[in-house]
C-alpha cells in the first residue's frame, strides 16, 4: 500500500511538472521502485536545495508522501541534511510547524541544530531568549553526537555555528570567537554571502579584542574571512587587530575615533588598553633572539606606556597568564625572558624571524669553523 502511495504521488507531481524538473520527478520514481535506497537518498538530498524544484513542491506534502516512507533505510546523517532544508522551507510560512517537524525529526535525526538556532533567534517583548537553559542543555547534548563523527560531516558547520551563535548570546566572546573560527573551518565559503562574510568578520573582530585570554590575533588576520572587511566602513577594525598583533599602542590610540564609536569598545576601554600592553610584552620578547631576551624595566615601560613602578605588576600578570616565562631581577630592574607563548606570526613577524634564524646560522657556521678549527691543532700536537 505505502508503495503505490508513493508511486501514484510521484506519477502526479511528474505528470504536472514540466522541463527538467519533470524528469527530476521521474528519477525519483525510478529509484524508488528499483529500490535503489542510497541512490534515492543522494538525489533526494540535491533536489531538496535546488530552487527550481522546490519552488513547485509542498514539502509538508513532499515529506508525508515521499520521504517518510523510506527515511528508516537512508543514512541518518544524509537524512538530516533532507530534513533541515524541508524544515526551512516550511518556517518560512509556518515557523511553529517548523520546529515540530524538527522535534518529529529527533527520533531518526540526532543533529536537529536548526531547531536550537530558530529557537536563538526567537526572543521574548523584552528582547531575551527565555529557555537559555533548555538550549544549552540540547547543545550539550549534539556536542558528544558530533564528537562521535569520524571526520568533517555537513553536520559540524551548522552545530558550530549554532554553538557560536548560543555563545555570542550569553556575551562569552572569548568563546563565541572559538566556536566561530570552527564553524569558518568546516563552512563552504560559497554558501556565504559577501554580506554574511562581512558580518562574520566584524564579529569575530570584536570577540578577538574583547574575549579574557585571547591574544592570538595571528590566526584570524590571516583567515580569508578579513578579505570581507576591505573597502567597508569597518575596514578600521583589521588595523585595530593588527594594533594588537604588534602590541603598538600609539596606533591603537590613534584609533579610538574609529572603535571608541562603539559602545562595547567604548565600556571596556580599560581592559583593551591592559590587553595590549600584554601583547606589547610579549611582542618584546619574540623580537628578540632566544639567547638575548633580557628586557629592561625601562624599555617595558616605554613600549607600554605606563609608570616605571607600573613594570613589575604587568610582567607579574603576563607569567601568571603563561604569556611569556621567565623571572624578573628587581636588582637590576630586568627581566629575563626564557619562553613566549606559541602564535601565528604575521608576514613582518615572519620576516624577523627568519632574519633571526639566519643569524643563528651564521653563528653555528663561525662555531663550526672554531671547532674544525682547534680539532686540527689539537691533533697536530698529538
Amino acid at each position: 500500500m505505502a508503495v503505490e502511495k508513493v508511486e501514484a504521488y510521484l506519477t502526479r507531481k511528474q505528470n504536472s511538472a514540466k522541463g527538467p524538473v519533470a524528469d527530476d520527478w521521474k528519477n525519483l520514481n525510478d529509484h524508488y521502485s528499483k529500490k535503489l535506497w542510497h541512490q534515492l537518498t543522494v538525489l533526494t538530498r540535491a533536489l531538496v536545495k535546488k530552487p527550481a524544484f522546490v519552488a513547485g513542491v509542498d514539502m509538508t506534502e513532499f515529506y508525508d508522501n515521499f520521504v517518510s516512507e523510506w527515511e528508516l533505510r537512508a543514512n541518518p546523517l544524509q537524512l538530516v541534511e533532507i530534513c533541515i532544508p524541508i524544515s526551512e522551507n516550511i518556517a518560512i510560512k509556518d515557523r511553529p510547524k517548523s520546529l515540530e517537524f524538527l522535534q518529529g525529526q529527533s527520533r531518526y535525526c540526532p543533529f536537529a541544530h536548526r531547531e536550537i538556532a530558530s529557537r536563538l533567534v526567537s526572543k521574548d517583548a523584552n528582547g531575551q531568549i527565555p529557555d537559555l537553559k533548555e538550549i544549552r542543555a540540547q547543545i550539550d547534548f549534539t556536542q558528544k553526537e558530533v564528537d562521535a563523527l569520524v571526520g568533517v560531516t555537513e553536520v559540524h558547520a551548522p552545530f558550530y555555528r549554532v554553538s557560536a551563535l548560543y555563545l555570542r548570546e550569553i556575551g562569552d566572546f572569548a568563546g563565541y570567537y572559538r566556536e566561530a573560527l570552527r564553524y569558518l573551518g568546516v563552512e563552504d565559503a560559497k554558501n556565504l554571502s559577501a554580506e554574511e562574510k562581512q558580518v562574520h568578520a566584524v564579529l569575530l573582530g570584536f570577540a578577538a579584542l574583547l574575549g579574557e585570554n585571547v591574544h592570538n590575533f595571528g590566526e584570524l588576520l590571516a583567515h580569508p574571512i578579513i578579505k570581507a572587511l576591505e573597502g567597508s566602513r569597518e575596514q578600521w577594525l583589521v588595523d585595530v587587530l593588527l594594533a594588537f598583533n604588534a602590541g603598538d599602542l600609539p596606533r591603537f590610540f590613534s584609533l579610538e575615533n574609529n572603535w571608541g564609536s562603539w559602545d562595547d569598545m567604548k565600556r571596556k576601554k580599560d581592559f583593551l588598553t591592559a590587553k595590549i600592553r600584554l601583547m606589547a610584552i610579549m611582542e618584546l620578547a619574540l623580537a628578540r633572539p632566544t639567547k638575548a631576551r633580557s628586557i629592561s624595566f625601562k624599555e617595558i615601560a616605554s613600549k607600554c606606556q605606563i609608570p616605571f613602578d607600573e613594570v613589575e605588576f604587568l610582567v607579574m600578570k603576563a607569567l601568571s597568564k603563561d604569556l611569556i616565562r621567565g623571572d624578573i631581577n628587581q636588582v637590576e630592574q630586568v627581566v629575563y625572558v626564557s619562553w613566549v607563548q606559541p602564535r601565528v606570526l604575521d608576514s613582518s613577524q615572519i620576516l624577523a624571524m627568519a632574519s633571526r634564524i639566519s643569524e643563528w646560522r651564521k653563528d653555528v657556521n663561525l662555531m663550526e669553523g672554531i671547532v674544525s678549527k682547534e680539532a686540527r691543532e689539537i691533533l697536530t700536537q698529538n
